[in-house]
Parts: structure tokens; sequence; C-alpha cells
């Protein structure tokens, strides 16, 4: 039972930097949206090669990836919200 706990803690650990490089990233779109203005990013096509792309934030929407297969749309303020609400337990478990 030890054992289980401390390889959920070590779990949540491994969690913590992609709940906060979430969090930022949906709150920089929030701003991009709000300023009207577009996201510039390079993305990876195959090894050692990369594309840039301009990609339109006219929605005010983000696809959170949930886990088993499932991705759901949200508005930035209720993305926020939950990612806000994820890392505190996260946060509160690994303690």
């Amino acid at each position: 039972m030890e054992a289980q706990l401390h390889r959920a803690r070590q779990n949540l650990r491994v969690k913590l930097p992609d709940i906060k490089k979430t969090l930022e990233m949906v709150a920089m779109l929030k701003i991009k949206h709000a300023e009207e203005q577009a996201l510039e990013t390079n993305y990876l096509i195959s090894d050692n090669i990369w594309a840039k792309a301009t990609i339109p934030n006219k929605s005010g929407k983000v696809g959170l990836w949930l886990g088993a297969n499932v991705m759901v749309e949200y508005e930035h303020d209720e993305a926020i919200k939950l990612l806000m609400k994820n890392l505190s337990n996260a946060e509160a478990k690994v303690k």
C-alpha cells in the first residue's frame, strides 16, 4: 500500500510541470485572443524538420486533452479555472 502511494505521488510530480506549461499556454492564448493576434509557432514535421505556422486565434476556445482518448473544448477562462484546480489538487497530494 505504501509503495502504491509512493508511485501515485511520483506520477503527480511528473505531471506537475505539464500542468504548469499548459496553464501558461492557455493564459498566453487568452492574451493573444484579447489582442486579436494570431499565434506564430514552429512545429515538428519529422526528425529535424520544422515548419513555421501562423495559427488564427479567433474562437476564444482551447482543446484540453483529458486522457483516455478524450479531448474537451473549453473557453479560455473555464480552461484556466480547471487547470488551476488540477494544479492545486496535484500539489496538495504531492505534499
